[in-house]
């Protein structure tokens, strides 16, 4: 690739230099350090892209590592979601445990009441034939002196 000078050097060169032999092989010495230096620089740009793209994949993580990466945290995933399912399932069994405990509870309470109930029924029924017997024996001694003021 050749590198030309653009016109307003060239005509410096030429206005500096008064014979145009030597403004001319100037300019094409130029030209030529010009080609010679844009060569160069496209092979370190080669070089350089080389390196960058070496540092980079040091850097960077490759698909296959990620690949493996994403493959672990599945697997570590379906782990996590084995032993929520675990403590899922352990959790219900205490829960039933405690309801059938609770329920057995209860009807052991209900009992208790029931019997206290009866027990409660019992005891006013008694009393309350003690104290219709009483009213009864009251009445009929009221009764019987009534009787007896009105005969004497």
């Amino acid at each position: 690739m050749h590198s030309y000078l653009p016109y307003e050097i060239t005509k410096s060169v030429e206005a500096v230099i008064s014979d145009p032999e030597l403004a001319k092989k100037v300019i094409e010495a130029i030209e030529k350090g010009l080609c010679s230096i844009e060569e160069k620089a496209k092979e370190q740009k080669v070089i350089i892209k080389t390196e960058l793209k070496d540092e980079l994949t040091k850097e960077l993580v490759t698909k296959d590592e990620l690949k493996a990466h994403e493959e672990r945290l599945r697997k570590e995933m379906e782990e996590i979601r084995g032993e929520i399912k675990a403590t899922e399932e352990k959790l219900r069994g205490e829960i039933k445990a405690i309801e059938e405990k609770l329920k057995g509870e209860i009807k052991a309470t209900e009992e208790k009441l029931r019997t206290e109930i009866h027990k409660w029924r019992a005891d006013t029924i008694k009393w309350m034939f003690i104290f219709w017997l009483g009213q009864i024996a009251t009445f009929t001694g009221i009764l019987i002196s009534v009787l007896k003021l009105m005969l004497k």
